[in-house]
């Protein structure tokens, strides 16, 4: 491969500790200057058992069933939820419905986990935290729903699902239903975002498969064997007198998902919310399984609330079609990022089985009207593999966004003969023209295949580069360590939650590098909200300007490198 490979790891707990303030008000961050050490060659290397990630995904635990519910979920989310500056994980489990009672005989029904981040080494923290939820979960998201510095779960199930309070003590309280988000029914991928423009978090749940009705005119097998279910759009409220916050479900009357021709609403699972035109406000892409992808673009109401009859201020506009992203295929997850670097997110959607994946680079010349065109192409061969978790990041810390993708048979009849390998994508031309296929030269034949479902990426040990976990359902949860890359690298964090802020770091040669910031992406998963960037050799950082959730901006010049910042929005 034609790339440059060096790691350069950065511990020092100096780096984690209350930041220090620099020359610049907006920012803050560590003056600890890192060293690149020699650990052997690049690998991704799984080291989930010695950290103490003891995590095994319920599914089919005795025997293989149809049961579509259990193939589908595993979930993940990275968040810092103790706040102490090391990213914590939180896992969904499942389980089929015929081995209830042997699960039940043996103990208990399998719960999610939530494992607490001790500087690179994990504790299951579960219990005392209260995060263990016995359900068939699918996915979940991590947010700060009432904006008060503890990041909260939410939680997609089969059945209804649940939100975790963070009560800013070490644990979570239940409230789904009093807050008014329980959303009966399957729903998959979940993404959060202040949609309307009001400073409280939203939140969009797709909707899945309702396996009580069966679907009379299905002309495919599952999902199209069964009803759709709605996508639900839930626009928070703020607190209330006792100071909960709720929220009202209002997707229809935005527009989030029209019927199809039929009259039936289509199969959801990834979902992503961020600023896809780049005009101030956020906007929403659904992957829908056997249905097109819908990408809604955020459209304020002509003179605003006060206008509206529904009291929204704004609808979504289906721009599916005219923007080139309607891919008519079994979408899974989604993966939002700039890779061809021109300053406009791209996507990457997983499918299933013999369709290939979808590559869809931005090539919009203004905010009104979004274009993209396939480029699928510039990735080789995907072999005959289903896609599940994706992500784009910079692997290999050269300054451009690599891809991975997280493989798994469907349906899963045989636990053996299902699994599937890995992959990584090296991005081998810089501007996002020519990739590689490199998960071998990165060593996971030695993780082998697996039925990989929800996976993330985070520097889960504060290095500078980062990680992987992925769930695998029915099997163990793994977690790929980055080792031996060479190049230096940015991390910045946004003090306080603010997603579909957009992130620009200028490097001396002119290269402008954006990281769109995600509540929700993947397949039914969380990634670090913090944004990493790989800077190769570059030595230093032009400037670095964040645009917030709304349009304002705060640019910092003369920013060290080789460490964690943490940029103020204006207003505070």
């Amino acid at each position: 491969m034609s790339v440059s490979w060096v790691r350069v790891p950065f511990r020092s707990s100096v780096l984690w500790l209350p930041i220090l303030l620099l020359a610049f008000s907006a920012c803050t961050g560590a003056d600890d200057d890192a060293a690149a050490v020699d650990e052997g060659p690049p690998a991704l290397v799984d080291v989930a058992t010695d950290v103490g990630l003891d995590f095994r995904h319920g599914a089919f635990r005795w025997a293989t069933s149809p049961d579509p519910a259990a193939m589908m979920g595993g979930g993940l989310c990275w968040l810092d939820y103790d706040s102490d500056g090391w990213m914590d994980l939180f896992v969904v489990n499942s389980f089929s419905e015929d081995e209830v009672s042997r699960w039940k005989d043996s103990g208990g029904l399998p719960t999610s986990a939530l494992f607490r981040n001790n500087e690179g080494v994990f504790e299951d923290v579960t219990e005392e935290a209260g995060a263990g939820l016995p359900v068939r979960g699918t996915g979940c998201v991590a947010a700060d729903f009432d904006l008060d510095g503890a990041v909260d779960l939410y939680v997609t199930t089969e059945r209804t699902n649940a939100l975790l309070w963070n009560t800013g003590d070490g644990g979570f309280d239940e409230g789904a239903t009093d807050a008014g988000v329980a959303a009966h029914g399957w729903h998959s991928g979940a993404a959060v975002g202040d949609l309307n423009g009001d400073g409280w978090p939203d939140l969009v749940v797709a909707g899945y498969a309702d396996t009580n009705y069966t679907n009379p005119d299905a002309t495919e097998g599952f999902p199209d064997t069964f009803l759709g279910v709605r996508d639900l759009l839930f626009l928070s409220n703020g607190p209330d007198d006792d100071g909960l916050v709720t929220f009202r479900e209002a997707g229809s009357d935005a527009g989030l998902e029209a019927r199809t021709e039929k009259g039936g609403y289509e199969y959801g699972l990834g979902a992503v919310v961020f600023d896809v035109d780049r005009d101030g406000d956020l906007d929403v892409y659904i992957a829908n399984d056997t249905n097109p992808n819908r990408l809604y673009k955020n459209v304020p109401w002509p003179g605003g609330m006060a206008a509206d009859p529904l009291g929204l201020g704004f609808r979504f506009e289906d721009v599916s079609t005219a923007a080139g992203v309607d891919q008519d295929k079994a979408g899974m997850g989604i993966a939002a990022g700039d890779y061809d670097r021109n300053g406009l997110p791209d996507f990457f959607v997983t499918n299933a089985r013999l369709q290939g994946h979808g590559a869809f680079r931005d090539v919009s010349t203004d905010e009104v009207s979004p274009m993209y065109v396939d480029d699928s192409t510039i990735f080789g061969s995907f072999a005959t593999y289903t896609g599940w978790g994706v992500s784009w990041m910079d692997i290999d810390l050269d300054a451009d966004l690599d891809l991975f993708v997280a493989n798994g048979g469907i349906p899963l009849t045989d636990l053996e003969e299902d699994r599937r390998p890995l992959q990584v994508f090296v991005n081998v031309s810089g501007d996002g023209a020519q990739f590689e296929e490199s998960g071998r030269a990165l060593g996971l034949d030695a993780v082998g295949p697996m039925h990989g479902r929800g996976s993330a990426s985070a520097d889960y040990d504060n290095d500078g580069d980062l990680d992987i976990a992925v769930n695998a359902v029915s099997g163990q949860l793994v977690l790929l360590e980055n080792r031996g890359m060479v190049g230096n690298w940015l991390e910045v964090a946004l003090d306080g939650f603010h997603p579909g802020a957009v992130v620009t770091v200028t490097l001396p040669d002119g290269r402008e590098l954006v990281r769109d910031v995600l509540a929700g992406s993947s397949y039914l998963s969380s990634e670090d909200p913090r944004a990493h960037f790989g800077l190769g050799a570059a030595t230093e950082v032009n400037e670095v300007v964040v645009v917030w959730p709304g349009g304002e901006e705060t640019s910092l010049s003369g920013v060290a490198i080789n460490r964690l910042i943490t940029v103020k929005p204006p207003s505070r």
